[in-house]
């Protein structure tokens, strides 16, 4: 028997099995069906955050600290791209 998550905020229990269009659904389903995450839970789980911070990242964090100003030429680039299409 598949274990089913107790959800909060009002949201309704999903179903144990969606069925797939033209085929009965089958054990494997429910199994998969019971290991979703909602959203929130994929946000907040340590697995979607790395065990070691970036150094690049952290070079970042420094740099603004430190008051220098973004020299990324992603705006410009975004509107050149968009142009060619």
């Amino acid at each position: 028997m598949v274990k089913s998550k107790t959800f909060t905020h009002n949201h309704p229990q999903p179903p144990a099995q969606r069925s797939r269009v033209g085929k009965p659904p089958t054990p494997r389903d429910a199994v998969d069906e019971a290991q979703l995450k909602l959203p929130n839970e994929r946000d907040e789980s340590v697995e979607i955050t790395a065990k070691v911070p970036d150094p690049m990242i952290e070079q970042a964090a420094v740099d603004v600290k430190r008051g220098l100003q973004d020299t990324s030429k992603a705006v410009e680039t975004d509107k050149a791209y968009k142009k060619l299409k």
